[in-house]
């Protein structure tokens, strides 16, 4: 069988998958999610990580579950949610947007901004009784190294909240990452770099159950738990014990051990 025959398989077998559990996945999104975009988007983002045929249908199924639990879809460009391949385990991180989302959904944060601060930018960092922070991007020639990043919450009837960390801090964080090396740690280290500070503003801010839900997930897919960032919950059971479920009714269904995408 050539590659290509190979890739269209999986595909097909992924897609499978996908479409027999439809109606549980539609259960759990949220109604303003459509369950065809979210399908689609999982299977684009299968497509763009060719590791992710190496994992299991078990961990795969159960991180898009994860994912559609909270409502956040795989889209690049959105950059809500992200596959991550550990050997033959799938694994949902949620990304720095993803989390975004999720903190706006307590009802009393308007906006949330991040972004990294780079060498040859203006930057004024300013603590105290009179907190200030004005960030003036270059928008011409080179920006340089980044240097730090921050997040700064808005409010209806209260001043914003900010948070900055310098590079040492983000990089400390990555550092204690198993995923330092690997998914958007280095293909997208900017969003990365932006997470890292809103999971540390979130400390600062009124928390909804999914966001909590989401930092949990988070705290997992990177191996770091850390009370510095936040205290990861315990939660979580729900998402396991139904992919078990669904898993184990697939076996019974098809008389074998479940779907493997490996080639």
């Amino acid at each position: 069988m050539t590659g290509t025959a190979v890739a269209e398989q999986e595909k097909r077998t992924i897609s499978t998958m996908l479409e027999a559990k439809r109606p549980e996945i539609e259960q759990l999104l949220p109604a303003h999610v459509d369950v065809n975009r979210f399908i689609k988007s999982a299977l684009l983002a299968v497509a763009r990580q060719p590791k992710l045929k190496s994992c299991t249908s078990a961990s795969l199924f159960q991180a898009i579950v994860s994912a559609a639990e909270l409502g956040l879809d795989f889209t690049q460009a959105k950059g809500h949610a992200y596959l991550v391949p550990y050997g033959n385990e799938a694994t949902f991180m949620p990304g720095y947007r993803g989390l975004i989302d999720l903190a706006k959904r307590s009802g009393t944060i308007t906006k949330i901004e991040a972004h990294p601060v780079h060498e040859n930018d203006e930057f004024e960092l300013r603590l105290g009784t009179e907190s200030r922070l004005d960030h003036r991007p270059l928008l011409k020639g080179d920006r340089g190294p980044v240097q730090g990043a921050y997040a700064v919450a808005f409010f209806d009837n209260a001043p914003p909240q900010f948070e900055y960390m310098t590079l040492e801090q983000l990089e400390s964080i990555r550092g204690r990452s198993k995923a330092k090396n690997n998914g958007p740690w280095k293909t997208d280290t900017d969003e990365m770099y932006r997470k890292t500070v809103v999971r540390r503003l979130a400390k600062y801010l009124p928390i909804s159950p999914d966001l909590e839900k989401a930092i949990e997930a988070d705290n997992r897919a990177i191996g770091l738990l850390d009370a510095d960032i936040i205290e990861p919950q315990e939660d979580g059971e729900r998402t396991a014990a139904l992919a078990g479920k669904l898993e184990n009714k697939e076996n019974k269904d098809s008389g074998g051990e479940g779907l493997e995408l490996s080639a």
